[in-house]
Parts: structure tokens; C-alpha cells; sequence
């Protein structure tokens, strides 16, 4: 804490302002988080998850996850802690809490570590919208989630961050790592053709870094009061735009590309 104190209070000396303290300390508080939980399993012989607010980022607690047919409760830090699972493979979460869309969301172990323990759930939705949430790892740092309406609207960081219709809007956006980086649509027009795309902003100009791919991105749609889809980016291949998914009519198309 004294660390974190006196970082903070260097950036305020040198002319950095609110926000770039707020930077610093998030991305101090993930890394206690990990280190934390690398710790439990280590030494606790237990694995831990972790849910956020896909809205926000908040911690959600008080939610109710079973694992292996057994329920557990997300605490103050939006995490649950549960034995140790000793095979690899992919097994299911089941996450469920009062004003959030309940949904099952698959983590990975690997030598006894769970690959991906972060996860951004959604509030719940009204009828006829929909919310793209996008996560990642601690690198790259900064990857901008884009929404395009052709011949409406681009929602993004760096464009627009709510359309001038006001049906859709930039969330949230994250630059230190992890995300959620999320982008809701109010209203879901079945004729309109809505494209989403990611860009490597922090490799921008690179077209040869496999940055991107090796970020362990994950997006997943909710539609109404259900996880619509779940696509992992495709690692090992060379560029900075992901190019991966189009919707219409209710339909969609997945390319999960990676392209300069």
C-alpha cells in the first residue's frame, strides 16, 4: 500500500493527472490479484475465478457459481476459491446473480494452473439489445473494440462513442491489460449489418507482431438475457486487426481472423 501511495503521489507531482493515477492503481490492483491467486495455488491448493462487471469492470459479488457440482459464493473481490482440479482440460463454471444474464463460462487448467480465470459478466439486457464484451491478458496493454453499422455508425475509442441515434455505445474501455472493453446496441435492427472487429492499438504499424494473437482474447455476445456466442481468438498467426465476427438478420458469420 505505501508503494502504491507513493506512486500515485509522484504522478501527481509531475503533472499527471486523475486518470493516470486511477491507471496505475488498477493495474497495481491486477497485479495483486494475480500474484494472490498464484499464491492460493501454489501454497492453498486451491484455484480461483474471478468475475467483473462487464459494464463497469466492478467486482461482482454475492453472485452463485457451481463447479464440479458444487456452489460457491463470489466474495467482496467478485472471486470464489475451490479444490485444486489435478487433470487438465476445460470444465464448466455456472454463474448466476441477481440483475446479471446467467450463463456458463468454460476455464481451462493446464498443470494444475487455470489458463484464464478472468471473466466480465452482463447486466442484464433489455429486449432487442445486445452487449459484445471483450477480454484479453495483461498484454497487449491497449486493444480497441470496434462496432460498425454500415452507413450508420463506427463505435469505438477512437471514433464515435455513442452513436448520433443514441442506440449504441462504447461501455467501457480498458488500455492496462485484461479489459472488459465492452460496447452495448439498444436497439438491434434486423435489416442493419453490424460488423466487430478488434485492433492491436498498442502494435499499431507492426504488421509482423504476433502480439495480438498471443493475447488470449476472448469475445462473447450477449443477446437479450443470454451468452449468444463465445469466439477465442486463433493464436500464432502475424497482424494487428482481428477481424471476427458480422451480424445480421439475427445471424452470425465468424471469421476470427487475424489481418494486417
Amino acid at each position: 500500500m505505501k508503494r502504491l501511495l507513493l506512486v500515485c503521489f509522484a504522478l501527481s507531482t509531475f503533472g499527471f493527472g486523475l486518470s493516470a493515477q486511477e491507471d496505475v492503481e488498477d493495474k497495481f490492483k491486477t497485479m495483486e490479484d494475480k500474484f494472490d491467486d498464484a499464491f492460493e495455488e501454489e501454497e492453498g491448493d486451491q484455484m480461483t475465478l474471478r468475475f467483473f462487471n462487464a459494464e463497469d469492470g466492478e467486482p461482482v459479488s454475492g453472485a452463485q457459481v457451481i463447479i464440479d457440482g458444487i456452489e460457491y459464493e463470489t466474495d467482496y473481490d467478485g472471486k470464489v476459491r475451490f479444490p485444486k482440479i489435478e487433470k487438465d482440460g476445460n470444465f464448466p463454471a455456472e454463474f448466476s446473480c441477481e440483475g446479471y444474464i446467467s450463463a456458463v463460462y468454460e476455464f481451462e487448467v493446464r498443470a494444475l494452473t487455470i489458463f484464464r480465470n478472468r471473466f466480465s459478466v452482463s447486466p442484464i439486457l433489455e429486449i432487442g439489445s445486445m452487449r459484445i464484451v471483450l477480454d484479453w491478458s495483461r498484454r497487449p496493454r491497449d486493444l480497441d473494440a470496434h462496432l460498425m453499422n454500415k452507413g450508420k455508425y463506427h463505435i469505438s475509442y477512437r471514433n464515435d462513442r455513442i452513436s448520433a441515434d443514441g442506440t449504441a455505445r462504447l461501455d467501457k474501455d480498458d488500455r492496462n491489460g485484461f479489459g472488459p472493453e465492452t460496447i452495448t446496441v439498444n436497439d438491434i435492427n434486423e435489416d442493419d449489418y453490424y460488423s466487430y472487429l478488434v485492433f492491436d492499438y498498442s502494435n499499431r504499424g507492426q504488421t509482423n507482431s504476433r502480439s495480438l494473437s498471443k493475447s488470449e482474447a476472448v469475445v462473447r455476445v450477449y443477446i437479450e438475457d443470454r451468452l449468444a456466442k463465445t469466439i477465442n481468438i486463433r493464436e500464432g498467426d502475424r497482424g494487428s486487426i482481428w477481424k471476427v465476427f458480422t451480424f445480421r438478420d439475427n445471424k452470425f458469420i465468424v471469421f476470427n481472423e487475424i489481418v494486417n
